[in-house]
Order: structure tokens, then C-alpha cells, then sequence
């Protein structure tokens, strides 16, 4: 119940903008929407490069979100029996970290195989990556919850998730 409701409190969120950001309108829409996070995108698709060494493509779009400390966001997906999955979170804000974390139907915790990393080349200047990798047995529903493990501000951090699979 926890997990949707935290699903379900999220999505006023991606129409949200922020006045002091360079916001365009969309065409079909006639909406402000905020800009693309490039540079999240960037370490999340660079992030998710490495999987592809291990034989995984690269699933062509991405989910763009920000998540505050103590508030996760989640993503519902449908995930097939037989196949391997990684899911990558990416930020470029220096100084925080973030979790990526695999939910069941019920919203019980995915056991999957965890990679962090927030200090790739260059120190703590690359921002915060994270990655899980699950393999499920059953197919179905699942969701998948980006968290804000650590931050040293008070305002939401952008993010870009992205995933492989094979």
C-alpha cells in the first residue's frame, strides 16, 4: 500500500516546473516543460555503456525525475521471466547518492545484484551513479525505486534512469 501510494503521489510530479529554470513550452501540449537533464542522461547512458561489454543493449529512452531525501520515486515496469535486467540512476550534482532498488507487485524488495558509485573519475566530480541488476522468474509487474541515499542540501535532485537488458 506504502508503495503505491508513494507511486501514485509522484505523478503530479513530472508536470511540475520550477519558475527559475530555462523551461520551454511544448509544442502539442502548449505546456511549460523543463529542460532535458543532458548531463544526468550522459552519466546514466555512460554508466550503462559498461553493461553492454557484458552483452546487454541499451533500452532506447529514459525516465527523468527528481528525488528528494526521505522521498523515493518509484517507476512501474514489466519485467519478463528469463531475462536479465540493469536499471541505472545517474545525477550530476556533486556530494549525494542515490540508490536504485527493484520492487515486487506486493512492493516487497527485488533481491538483485547492487553497483554504487558517486566518485567515478575525478574525485567526487562526476555526481552519483547507482545500478541494480535482477534476474526475474516470473513475469509481471514491478516497480522500481530510485532513493536519495545522501545529500548535503535541502532541495530535490534531478536524476535520469535508464536500463539494460538481455
Amino acid at each position: 500500500m506504502l508503495l503505491a501510494t508513494a507511486f501514485l503521489a509522484f505523478l503530479p510530479a513530472l508536470d511540475a516546473v520550477t519558475p527559475d529554470t530555462n523551461a520551454t513550452v511544448s509544442e502539442s501540449s502548449g505546456k511549460l516543460m523543463e529542460p532535458i537533464p543532458t548531463e544526468s542522461l550522459r552519466l546514466a547512458l555512460e554508466t550503462a555503456g559498461a553493461f553492454e561489454n557484458d552483452g546487454f543493449r541499451i533500452r532506447d529512452g529514459e525516465w527523468c525525475a527528481s528525488v528528494a531525501k526521505g522521498t523515493p520515486v518509484f517507476l512501474q515496469i514489466t519485467l519478463f521471466a528469463g531475462e536479465n535486467y540493469w536499471f541505472v540512476a545517474a545525477s550530476p550534482k556533486v556530494g549525494v547518492s542515490l540508490r536504485v532498488k527493484i520492487y515486487d507487485a506486493a512492493g516487497k524488495p527485488f533481491n538483485g545484484e547492487v553497483w554504487n558509485d558517486k566518485s567515478l573519475s575525478g574525485g567526487d566530480q562526476s555526481g552519483s551513479r547507482s545500478a541494480v541488476g535482477v534476474a526475474p522468474t516470473q513475469s509481471g509487474k514491478y516497480f522500481v525505486g530510485v532513493e536519495l541515499v545522501e545529500d548535503h542540501g535541502d532541495k530535490p535532485v534531478d536524476f535520469s534512469l535508464v536500463y539494460c537488458y538481455k
